[in-house]
């Protein structure tokens, strides 16, 4: 449910700052709803389990939908929140003496941030540059996979933290904004980890278009 509260807190936030003071307002809030591909670069798992039997789990790649809150904070800086749900299926292969046995279950993903961005030409300009960095958690459903013999391994939901680091191009017209989103999110899974798997760092990419709506002058 921690996960859920994150993915859907840029929402909510907005929604609140509607009411929020003219004071509030002065720091220019803004609500962009996002969507965008989520494309994993390497396996999740591959590790020797269960005396010499091979598991190995590749998340798919999938479509990624959320949304971000930022606060301008100066002409170059500003804090933001985002949150993104993945609908998504993780591929398993179990291999036992040379034979193999793969199977897709559905694995959905939720992704949420806190970070500071540093605009190189500023957010306000027509056209918008800006660099950022932060902190990222990944959060996956429970986690399947049978061998050819029949035995199931199965891991519960699981809660990574990590960093994440990005960039975005933005064009501003007519008081809304279009931007387009590069991110790296960066950590250690704990799948399986009761089994002895020890992933390597995953560097997870997403790619996001958003449309940004402003809230506060």
């Amino acid at each position: 449910m921690r996960l859920h509260r994150l993915v859907l807190c840029p929402v909510a936030l907005g929604i609140v700052s509607v009411a929020l003071p003219r004071a509030a307002h002065a720091q220019r809030l803004s609500l962009s709803p996002t969507v965008g591909i989520y494309a994993p670069t390497k396996d999740l798992v591959n590790a020797l389990v269960n005396g010499g039997n091979t598991l190995e789990f590749k998340q798919q790649v999938g479509l990624a939908l959320g949304g971000r809150l930022g606060i301008l904070l100066s002409p170059r800086l500003s804090m933001s929140a985002t949150g993104a749900y993945v609908p998504s299926k993780l591929r398993a292969t179990v291999t036992q003496s040379g034979l193999s046995r793969d199977g897709a279950n559905n694995t959905n993903l939720w992704f949420g941030t806190g970070r500071l961005n540093l605009w190189l030409l500023k957010p306000t300009s027509p056209l918008a540059f800006g660099v950022n960095g932060g902190v990222g958690v990944v959060g996956r459903g429970a986690t399947t996979a049978t061998d050819r013999n029949g035995n199931n391994y199965t891991d519960k939901a699981r809660t990574d933290i990590g960093g994440v680091a990005g960039a975005v191009v933005g064009l501003n017209f007519g008081g809304l904004g279009l931007s387009l989103s590069a991110d790296d999110y960066i950590y250690n899974s704990k799948v399986f980890e009761d089994l002895g798997a020890r992933s390597s760092t995953q560097h997870d990419l997403q790619f996001s278009l958003g449309l940004g709506i402003p809230l506060g002058r």
